[in-house]
C-alpha cells in the first residue's frame, strides 16, 4: 500500500498509456512535487501536532486559546500540556475534574478531595500531595490557580503534604518489683485503774540559839 509521501505516481497510471514516453516524463515530474506538497501539509496540521511543535508555536497557541495561568518561563512540556488541554478544560471549568487536571500541572502527584470524602463541611475541598512544595511562590500559583477555575461555592480548606518514612520499628519493655513498708511504733491503750488515794503530810520545826 503506498503512501501520499513516498509513492509511485506511473503505477497509478492506466496500462494502456504507462509506457508512453511523455506520460512517463509527467509522472516523473509530478511525483517529487506532489510529495513535498504531501510532507508539507504536516506543518499545517498544527493543532493535531501540538505535541512536536516548536516553543514559539506554542507560544501563539496559547495567546489564541486563552490558556489560563500560561506563562513564558515555564518548561515546554508543561507549556504543551496547558495548550493540549485548554479547549478542554474551558468546556469543563467549575468541575472537581477541572480542579483535578489543573492540581496535577503544578503537582503531579496532587489528589483533590471533596468534603464527604472526610467528613468535612459541606462544599469546601482539600488537595493533598506527597511531593515537596519547595517555594511559597509555587503554593501562591497552585491557589490562584484552583481559585480561578472552582466553583463559586466551593472553598479550599487546605492544601495536605503527606510524608511517609519507611524505617525499623524497636520496641522493648522493664518490669520492676518492689514492696514498700511502713514501720510504726506499736499503738496500745492504757486500762482503766482503779485504786486507793492516800495524802500524807510532815511538820518540822526547830529553833536556832546563839551564843
Amino acid at each position: 500500500m503506498q503512501s501520499t509521501r513516498n509513492f509511485d505516481l506511473l503505477s497509478l497510471v492506466s496500462p494502456s498509456i504507462r509506457y508512453d514516453s511523455q506520460v512517463i516524463a509527467a509522472c516523473s515530474a509530478l511525483e517529487s512535487e506532489l510529495q513535498a506538497v504531501s510532507c508539507a501539509v504536516d506543518n499545517l496540521l498544527i493543532v493535531s501536532n501540538v505535541s512536536s511543535q516548536p516553543e514559539a508555536v506554542i507560544d501563539h497557541l496559547a495567546w489564541q486559546w486563552h490558556v489560563d495561568f500560561y506563562d513564558d518561563t515555564l518548561d515546554l512540556a508543561t507549556k504543551r500540556s496547558l495548550v493540549q488541554n485548554a479547549i478542554n478544560w474551558h468546556r469543563k471549568k467549575g468541575t472537581v475534574a477541572v480542579v483535578q487536571e489543573y492540581v496535577s500541572t503544578v503537582l503531579s502527584n496532587g489528589i483533590v478531595s471533596e468534603w464527604f470524602d472526610y467528613g468535612g463541611e459541606p462544599y469546601y475541598f482539600k488537595v493533598s500531595t506527597d511531593e515537596v512544595i519547595s517555594s511559597l511562590s509555587i503554593y501562591e500559583k497552585l491557589v490562584d490557580i484552583i481559585n480561578a477555575v472552582k466553583n463559586a461555592r466551593s472553598w479550599l480548606e487546605g492544601v495536605i503534604i503527606c510524608r511517609t518514612w519507611n524505617c525499623n520499628l524497636y520496641f522493648s519493655s522493664a518490669l520492676v518489683s518492689g514492696k514498700m513498708l511502713t514501720l510504726s511504733p506499736v499503738q496500745f491503750t492504757i486500762g482503766q485503774v482503779s485504786c486507793a488515794e492516800y495524802f500524807g503530810g510532815a511538820l518540822h520545826s526547830g529553833k536556832v540559839i546563839a551564843i
